[in-house]
């Protein structure tokens, strides 16, 4: 499953690096696991997670999301890696 604002994130720097046809192959990629939108729920719940871990935005949501889901996330951002919940992923 991948969080809305996933989407997002991996868009925007794929295209900034790589170019447009290189994201769009990548959302294409995304596009095929179950898509969640940013609820009222998971977004009071992303700002508290991201008062208490002092996360940014994005990263709380990520978090609150996978929470709302039961999921594990999979990650290489490194600041994320001691969370619970969350398996580093080599990138």
């Amino acid at each position: 499953m991948t969080p809305t604002v996933v989407i997002y994130e991996v868009y925007k720097r794929i295209k900034s690096v790589k170019g447009e046809q290189k994201a769009l192959e990548a959302y294409a990629q995304v596009s095929r696991t179950r898509i969640v939108d940013l609820t009222s729920s998971i977004s009071l719940e992303a700002a508290d997670i991201s008062i208490m871990l002092d996360l940014g935005m994005a990263d709380s949501i990520v978090i609150a999301t996978a929470k709302a889901c039961n999921a594990e996330v999979l990650t290489g951002d490194e600041h994320l890696k001691n969370l619970e919940g969350v398996r580093s992923v080599p990138t």
